[in-house]
């Protein structure tokens, strides 16, 4: 559901992971989980504060990456990012999640996103709070959802989103350089 809102506490620890299905015969697809921490004013501080499948922690260890699948074959999240809101420093306001479909194929899978809260890193499973799944898979880029974290608490916003900019200006907007994030 879009603009849901779902409240969290600061010193929780959540597990977002994503699973596709690929329809396409025999034809390697590959999605991307990623992550961009913000400020208040929803700029980009530092490269650490970019976590994707060539940055695997942030600068301060409180999101994690569990790596890069290629396949989608796996039996459960086929990518995960690990969550520790405690650790998230006082600077970062905001975290956003998207998918990027690297394949560029269209309408190639069955993409599925959950977010779980967790008791510790080795909760693999842990209770979901929210989960979505689509069968159309065209886009090139979907922003899922965005953690908005102040000094008391600490909320998810569900806001699906297809952006089509390459990923270059998606960036730029963030004045992040294409290098730092090596697609």
């Amino acid at each position: 559901m879009q603009n849901e809102i779902i409240p969290l506490k600061n010193d929780d620890k959540l597990l977002v992971g994503l699973s596709w299905e690929n329809f396409s015969n025999g034809e390697e697809i590959d999605f991307d989980l990623l992550a961009i921490m913000l400020d208040k004013n929803e700029k980009f501080l530092n490269k650490g504060d970019l976590i994707f499948y060539n940055n695997l922690f942030s600068r301060t260890g409180a999101l994690f990456h569990t790596g890069d699948n290629k396949t989608g074959n796996s039996e459960a999240d086929d990518e995960v990012i690990l969550v520790n809101l405690a650790s998230i420093p006082s600077s970062i306001r905001h975290i956003k999640f998207a998918i990027l479909n690297q394949s560029q194929k269209k309408n190639c899978g069955k993409v599925s996103f959950r977010i779980a809260k967790i008791s510790d890193i080795f909760d693999t499973k842990g209770e979901n709070i929210y989960s979505y799944s689509f069968d159309d898979s065209d886009f090139y880029l979907m922003y899922i959802f965005e953690i908005e974290k102040n000094e008391k608490n600490s909320i998810i916003n569900i806001k699906l989103k297809n952006i089509d900019d390459p990923i270059e200006k998606i960036l730029e907007s963030y004045s992040i350089k294409s290098e730092q994030f090596k697609v």
